[in-house]
This record gives structure tokens, sequence and C-alpha cells, in this order.
């Protein structure tokens, strides 16, 4: 068995509104893998790093640019990552387990796979690094950086940081300095928490929902009533930071309803909308006047003032 240690680098998106949604919420898209093979020994057998081209963010975003050193030129010199990814497999070979710095690579690695459509269930089980480094120097139950972990193993920094390569084979100089074996038998993987589902903070009002529908539309300008369909006619509408809009809206037949407003964007990069309607009572009234008071505040913050939009 061969244990691979990988590292990755990966861009954000250049602003809130390129934030790909669907099929999962992309908060990096992987431009570089690193990676030190070992063998059952613990022991250096070779290291590699592959370049990715980035089909979703393909303007650097300037804190990973500043911090890697990778600018948005450079990110036409990789392959697709549906190409990166098998050739990465076929060089960790048949039987093989990943160990890691820290848990965001594997997260940020399965969101990957799901946006190109990619079986997730092909990756092997992994060992977050930084559990045994904890359990057998530190102490702590607490995320130490690269740096500091090397500092306090007394391993020399002679390469660059925020390398993909050069990361791999720094967390594989800590692993020598560890009792692999022992760390790998007494293992214990962290129970993972729940995802928080896309729209959680509405979700109190689920009681009262009438109708949720998404649509793709560069822009929502109508609303319209649940039983009659006839166009909704606009009391009141509010604006949040979060770019969600909050409708109290009325039907001349039907009554009063509460109309949430979400704005997503697809992976390919289509405006998506999620409307939700809700019935006007006591509970969903107290929700639309909380979000009103929010909106004041944020108004006075800024020193604006907002009549809604």
């Amino acid at each position: 068995m061969n244990y691979i240690v990988f590292d990755m680098e990966w861009n954000q998106p250049s602003s809130r509104s390129k934030l790909i949604t669907d099929p999962v919420k992309l908060h990096g898209e992987i431009i570089q893998i690193g990676a030190v093979k070992l063998n059952e020994s613990f022991e250096k057998v070779e290291d590699i790093e592959f370049t990715v081209a980035p089909k979703y963010y393909t303007e650097m975003n300037h804190y990973v640019r500043e911090l890697t050193g990778i600018r948005t030129g450079d990110l036409s010199k990789g392959k697709p990552f549906p190409v990166i990814f098998e050739e990465f497999r076929q060089w960790c070979g048949e039987d093989f387990r990943f160990i890691t710095w820290g848990p965001d690579d594997m997260s940020v690695l399965r969101d990957n796979m799901i946006l190109h459509g990619l079986d997730t269930t092909v990756l092997p089980f992994c060992y977050n690094l930084q559990l045994i480094f904890n359990k057998q120097i530190s102490g702590e139950n607490r995320q130490f950086s690269l740096s500091s972990a090397m500092e306090m193993l007394n391993i020399p920094m002679t390469l660059a940081c925020h390398d993909a390569r050069n990361d791999a084979i720094f967390t594989s100089l800590i692993a020598e300095k560890l009792d692999m074996k022992k760390g790998l038998e007494e293992y214990v993987a962290p129970t993972p928490k729940p995802k928080k589902g896309l729209r959680p903070r509405y979700f109190s009002l689920h009681p009262h929902l009438i109708l949720s529908k998404e649509e793709k539309s560069n822009k929502k300008e109508l609303l319209f009533c649940p039983t009659c369909n006839e166009v909704l006619k606009i009391n009141r509408r509010l604006r949040m930071r979060n770019r969600d809009k909050i409708f109290s809206c009325v039907c001349e037949e039907h009554g009063q309803f509460i109309v949430i407003l979400q704005r997503l964007k697809s992976k390919d990069n289509e405006v998506l909308y999620n409307e939700s309607i809700y019935t006007f009572n006591e509970d969903t009234e107290r929700f639309f006047n909380k979000m009103k008071l929010k909106c004041a505040g944020s108004s006075k913050r800024s020193g604006v003032k907002k009549q809604g939009v």
C-alpha cells in the first residue's frame, strides 16, 4: 500500500456574484495538486505536481494571487480537472490512502469532483495529519499551520509556502517526525458535521410554505398568486445584505402573502431564482417585521437611507 500525501491550491470567485452554487456551493476551484508518494514504511518514493486549468473561476482572486504568486495568465497552462484527476489517480497506484494537513483539501476535492460529474466513491480513506500531530506533539485540539508545526519539530523551511508540491513535501517531512504506524492504528476519524442546506435561514418558515419553485431568468419582475396565478400587488419589499428579496404582497381575491426571492447562479453561469411563497399570518408577519428592522439597521450603519428596492 502507498500513502499519498497531497496538498492543493484553489482559486476563489473574484466577486460574490460569481460564486457557483449549483450543483455545489463552490468556494474553491482547484488549480494545483501536489503530492508525495510514501511506501508502507512511510519512506518517500517520489513527488509530483499537476496544474489545473479552471473552467469557472478563470480570473485569479486577488487574495489567492498574493498568497500563491499564481496569476490569471498562468491558469491556461494547465489541463482540465477531469483529465488531471485521472492522471493523479493513475500516479497514486492501485492501493493507496490519502494523508493531508487539515480537512479542507478533501472537502474541496469532493466538491470539484461533483462539479465535473465525477464519481466521489473512488476516493480512498484520508488521514488528517493534524490530528496525529496534536495527539503526539502539541497535546492541543486546534489546527496548527504547516509552518508552525515545522517550527515545533525543528524542520527547516527550505522551499516557498503556498505551492502545492512544496506544501505536500512539508507535510511528508512532518510525517517523518511522527510515529505514523502508531498514529494510523490509533486514528479516530472525526464525525463529519452535517452540511447546512442551501437556504437554511428560512427553515423556521417551512410550516407556512405554500409553493416553492426555481426558474432560470436574467430578471425576475413579476410575482404571481399561487392560487389563481394573477399578478400580485407588492405592498413592501426588502433587499437583504445577502441579495435575497422579501416581499409583502396581496392578491385581490386570495389575500396577502410573504414571498422570498433568492437569486442564485448555476455552474453554467445562468441566473436561478428560487421563489418561495408563504401564508400571511402572525408568524410570517413577525418574520417580515424582523427583517424590516434589520434592513433599517443596516441603512443607519452605512449612512444611506433605503426605501426598499
